[in-house]
C-alpha cells in the first residue's frame, strides 16, 4: 500500500512539472542587465539576422573642417565635423537597436566585453557608439594634451572627469537605458560622441555607406534607428530562426 502510495505521489510530481514547463525561448537568458547577476545564465541563442543600409535622400552637407590650432597637443590638421557622415550614398554613425516586440520585458546577461572610447586626435573614436546597462566602457586619452570627458547625462548620473595627459584611462559604467548619451570635451569644444545604453544586447552603429547588421534571436520586434541630427525612425520586422531580413531607413537632408 505505502509502495502504490509513493508511486501515485511521484507521478504527480512529475505531472506538475511537466505542466509547469515554458515555451518562452527567453526564459534562460538569465539576469536582467544592472541586476544582481547571480546565477549563471545560459547564453542567448542569436541565430537570426537583421541588416540593411542608413540611406540619405539629397545633397549631403560639405564636410566642416575643425580648427585645431588653439592647442599644439592636438596635432591635427585635418579634423572634421561628423555630425553628418555621408559615403556611398549611406548615413554613418546611426545607431540601430530593437526598441519593443519579443523583446520586451526580457532579461539579458551583461557582455564582459570592454567598449572602449578613444581620444586621439583630438576627437572622440567612435563618434557614436552602444554598450550595455553594467558593461564597463574605457574612455582613453591618446594624445599629448589634456582632455575632460563630461557625460551630459539626463537619465544617468553625469560626470566629468580630466585626463590630464596621454595614457591615462577612465572606466565607467551606467546602470540605466539612455538614448541618445552625449559625451563633451569641455577642453576641445569642437569634441563630441554620442552614447547609447541598452538593457540588452541588440545593438550596433552604421558603418560606411551607412551599413548595419544585428544578430538576434528569431521573433517579432520593433527597430529603430536614431540620428543625433536628423531624429529617429522606427520599422516591424520578424524573422526566422536561421533566417535573414533587410530593413532600410531613409533620412532626408534638412
Amino acid at each position: 500500500m505505502r509502495k502504490s502510495l509513493f508511486v501515485v505521489c511521484l507521478l504527480s510530481v512529475l505531472a506538475y512539472a511537466g505542466c509547469g514547463k515554458s515555451d518562452d525561448p527567453f526564459k534562460d537568458f538569465g539576469p536582467a542587465a544592472g541586476g544582481n547577476g547571480g546565477g549563471g545564465a545560459a547564453p542567448v541563442v542569436t541565430n537570426a539576422t537583421v541588416k540593411g543600409k542608413i540611406v540619405f535622400e539629397g545633397t549631403a552637407p560639405m564636410p566642416k573642417k575643425i580648427a585645431t590650432s588653439s592647442d599644439p597637443g592636438c596635432m591635427n590638421n585635418d579634423l572634421y565635423a561628423e555630425d553628418t557622415v555621408v559615403s556611398d550614398g549611406g548615413l554613418e554613425n546611426v545607431i540601430i537597436y530593437l526598441s519593443g516586440g519579443d523583446i520586451t520585458g526580457k532579461s539579458f546577461p551583461v557582455s564582459k566585453e570592454v567598449k572602449t572610447l578613444d581620444q586621439h586626435g583630438c576627437h572622440y573614436v567612435p563618434h557614436a557608439l552602444t554598450i550595455q546597462v553594467g558593461q564597463p566602457l574605457k574612455i582613453v586619452n591618446s594624445d599629448n594634451t589634456a582632455h575632460n570627458i563630461h557625460a551630459w547625462a539626463m537619465v544617468n548620473a553625469p560626470f566629468n572627469e580630466s585626463q590630464s595627459s596621454k595614457g591615462v584611462e577612465t572606466i565607467k559604467m551606467f546602470d540605466k537605458e539612455e538614448v541618445l548619451l552625449p559625451v563633451k570635451c569641455d577642453v576641445h569644444n569642437w569634441m563630441n560622441a554620442f552614447i547609447g545604453v541598452f538593457k540588452h544586447p541588440f545593438s550596433t552603429v552604421s558603418g560606411k555607406g551607412g551599413a548595419y547588421e544585428l544578430k538576434l534571436p528569431a521573433g517579432t520586434y520593433e527597430i529603430t534607428a536614431e540620428h543625433e541630427k536628423l531624429g529617429s525612425q522606427k520599422a516591424m520586422i520578424t524573422v526566422a530562426a536561421d533566417g535573414s531580413v533587410d530593413q532600410n531607413f531613409t533620412f532626408k537632408a534638412q
